[in-house]
């Protein structure tokens, strides 16, 4: 098979599939883009379709026509006086919302990130925008018939908010990559340029298009691919002069309904609505296919964090701020908070550090596509009963108490399904071998006996019997497992180790990394605690602790693992683990070795190693013991002690 048929089976099956999908889960209320894109994962790279799809900068070409397209089909939905009447709060949610939601994510990023400022903002930046496709698609909703003002005001505000977003995350990418401070009056001037010029393009060039329907004769089909085609081209000529070309393309269609008539508007609305629906099945089929959902598991918690600060705090304090000095009730002001909905744009405006080769931008990303999962699962899924419990429904809309709480009670389920999706996924990711689970003594010599001394073992907790055991016994024994503790765990660091150094490699010969390539550099940063752009000095974090080392640390911790923490709670290194210690014994065995790694107490112990490792000799324990007097109250008792345990442990 060629493969533009490849190309065109697959693009069409996918359609077909997403068609099927909307009308399998509609009964079950579920948002028809969180369909769309749950499709697009599937036929993905980590999918069943195996689809490696990754050209950013062909997403955002894509991306730009389709928004374009539904915007356009939204703003041939929205009546001009209805507009008029909700100018100004839709203006400032679009302006001053945007900013003040960014400001208040990037807090929040700030800390769950550990993020500097300027990081921190662009990642508010990327998530501030409320998505046109996902607002539009909702309005669409036999459910979600809300008042008409309300309705407008998300649909107006969805349509204005793209440009201040575009501009603040243009900017933050800027400083980022140029290490130049950004100028506060030329950001304004662009907000301003962006608007104006974006909305007078759009404006007049409806009534242009208008215009040239009622002066030009042409058969009743072509007028609507005339239409779409003109805004299309609006969209591109404000986009070419700076100004909003999104914005452009909304206004546009406001224009030409409010002045359109005949045969030529019911054919333009038809034909543009059923290419706005096709448009947002394509964009979130490839923003499905452009996710890497094993990216998103590994910054699952804190990206789940920041979509629960954006929607249940940003969202509504902005909200309820800026509505303050306009005529909205507090639950119409409560509904428009509720339904921010983050949906294409932010995954979209994901891409700009991606196409820029921004520093963590994958985290950006992936990020963004966790948020926008949250969103729609959330807010996506309890807009229409939420239309009810706000009473923002006309009384003739207003359904059953059991079917709102039904509908909530299956988007809490959905949000819990997700949220535990991507944390055991994250976990899946981080599964470092098979965790050995032996009942007995003698279950853990025979795992021990066939267990690799390098490849190590990765063991639950001690037998049952284990008390029980001579001390002449145990000791060797412990030694035995704790060595193979230990190896397991430094498998994995020398695995670690050689994918930095191949990163240091293409470092030196200029290489720009993949979308892969860049998560697992982030990777490495953030469970080593070093810097990104520092890849020698993070070097110096990832490499192995001497097995002998553990050994006799583990011995002191736990009396030759006798003590109570070594046998209840799996913790053999001195270390709590949390309330009920640590899930395994090879937890406690990782937790002791990213101590040693990223604790600021043991940088000594990390140079010295260092400097073995560049040396021709191997990476002793005698000496390096003598490094590790923050272990302990009593520091250099507890060298001692531990170089006297150390002569009983056998030589690597």
């Amino acid at each position: 098979m060629d493969n533009a048929d490849f190309i065109l089976l697959a693009a069409t099956g996918l359609v077909l599939l997403a068609v099927a999908g909307a009308a399998a889960t509609s009964r079950a209320g579920a948002p028809l883009l969180l369909v769309f894109l749950s499709l697009g994962m599937l036929a993905g790279v980590e999918g069943p379709g195996q689809i490696d799809f990754h050209a950013h900068d062909q997403a955002y070409l894509f991306g730009s026509l389709a928004l374009a397209l539904i915007l356009f089909d939204g703003g041939l939905g929205t009546r001009l006086r209805g507009l008029r009447m909700v100018l100004r709060p839709a203006l400032s949610l679009a302006t001053l919302g945007i900013l003040l939601t960014a400001g208040l994510t990037a807090v929040a990023a700030h800390f769950l990130f550990g993020l500097g400022w300027v990081e921190s903002l662009l990642m508010g930046a990327i998530v501030s925008s409320t998505d046109a496709a996902a607002v539009l698609a909702l309005i669409g909703n036999r459910e979600m018939q809300a008042r008409q003002r309300v309705v407008t005001t998300l649909e107006a505000e969805s349509g204005f908010n793209d440009p201040v977003a575009v501009i603040l995350v243009t900017a933050c990418v800027q400083v980022l990559t140029t290490e130049g401070a950004a100028n506060i009056a030329v950001m304004a001037v662009s907000i301003i340029w962006a608007l104006a010029v974006g909305a007078a393009v759009g404006w007049f060039g409806g009534r242009a298009i208008a215009l040239v329907e009622r002066r030009v004769h042409l058969p009743e089909s072509l007028y609507p691919i005339f239409s779409v085609t003109a805004a299309v081209f609006l969209f591109a000529l404000a986009q070419s002069i700076s100004a909003s070309g999104f914005l452009a393309a909304y206004l546009a269609g406001v224009s030409l309904r409010s002045v359109s008539a005949g045969p030529a508007k019911a054919a333009t609305e038809r034909f543009s609505d059923g290419l706005a629906w096709l448009s947002q099945i394509g964009l979130f089929l490839m923003l499905g296919l452009l996710v890497v959902p094993s990216h998103a598991a590994a910054v699952a918690l804190p990206a789940i964090a920041l979509a629960l600060v954006l929607i249940f705090i940003a969202r509504p304090v902005t909200v309820l701020l800026l509505l303050l000095p306009e005529r909205f009730r507090m639950n119409e002001r409560a509904f428009i908070a509720w339904m921010g909905l983050r949906g294409a744009v932010p995954i979209f405006l994901g891409s700009f550090p991606v196409i820029a080769g921004v520093e963590n931008a994958n985290l950006y990303f992936s990020t963004a596509f966790a948020v926008v999962l949250a969103s729609l699962v959330i807010q996506g899924w309890t807009a229409g009963p939420v239309t009810r419990l706000f009473k923002v429904a006309p009384p003739r809309l207003a359904g059953s108490r059991r079917h709102a709480v039904r509908a909530f009670g299956i988007a809490a389920g959905g949000f819990v399904a997700m949220a535990a999706a991507m944390y055991i996924g994250a976990g899946i990711l981080d599964q470092r071998g098979t965790v050995i689970e032996a009942e007995t003594v003698g279950e853990l010599r025979q795992a021990l006996a066939r267990s690799d001394l390098e490849a190590g073992i990765r063991v639950e907790r001690l037998p049952g019997d284990w008390p029980d055991l001579p001390l002449e016994e145990r000791r060797p024994l412990f030694t035995d497992l704790v060595l193979r503790l230990i190896a397991a765990e430094n498998a994995q660091i020398r695995e670690d180790r050689t994918a930095l150094r191949r990163l240091i490699q293409w470092e030196a010969e200029g290489r720009v990394l993949s979308l892969s390539e860049q998560a697992e550099r982030e990777q490495l940063a953030r469970s080593y605690g070093g810097r990104y752009d520092d890849l020698d000095a993070l070097l110096t974090r990832v490499d192995i602790i001497p097995p002998r080392l553990a050994v006799a640390q583990a011995a002191l911790a736990t009396g030759w693992g006798s003590s109570r923490e070594a046998i209840e709670r799996n913790a053999l290194f001195g270390q709590a683990g949390g309330l009920d210690g640590f899930a395994t014994l090879s937890l406690s065995t990782s937790d002791y070795a990213q101590l040693l790694n990223t604790h600021p107490d043991f940088s000594a112990f990390r140079a010295q190693r260092a400097e073995m490792r560049a040396g021709p000799g191997p990476i002793e324990a005698e000496a390096l013991a003598g490094t590790l007097g923050a272990y302990a109250a009593d520091g250099p008792a507890y060298i001692q002690q531990v170089r006297a345990v150390l002569d009983s442990v056998p030589a690597d």
